[in-house]
């Protein structure tokens, strides 16, 4: 009776740090998709005319940062489908 307890406790563990990983998944994503989103409207307002510079210090770096978060986007979806 004592090892079922034991099991059960272990399971109620491991489906605990499962809900974490997928929260914390979640929270990686959106800061992924928020990170897109500066990118789209820097764009945006460089297509309306205005100077990348006065947008912001060292507008490369947003080109950077969007690949990256594009790339691990793409790649956390094909994970999530296999």
């Amino acid at each position: 009776m004592d090892r079922i307890k034991e099991l059960e406790t272990e399971r109620e563990n491991l489906m605990s740090a499962m809900g974490k990983k997928d929260a914390l998944i979640v929270k990686i994503q959106n800061w992924l998709i928020s990170e897109v989103n500066s990118y789209t409207e820097l764009q945006a307002e460089i297509s309306n005319g205005k100077n990348a510079e006065d947008i912001c210090d060292q507008p490369e770096i947003f080109l950077g940062r969007n690949e990256c978060a594009e790339g691990l986007l793409n790649q956390i979806e094909e994970w999530e489908n296999k």
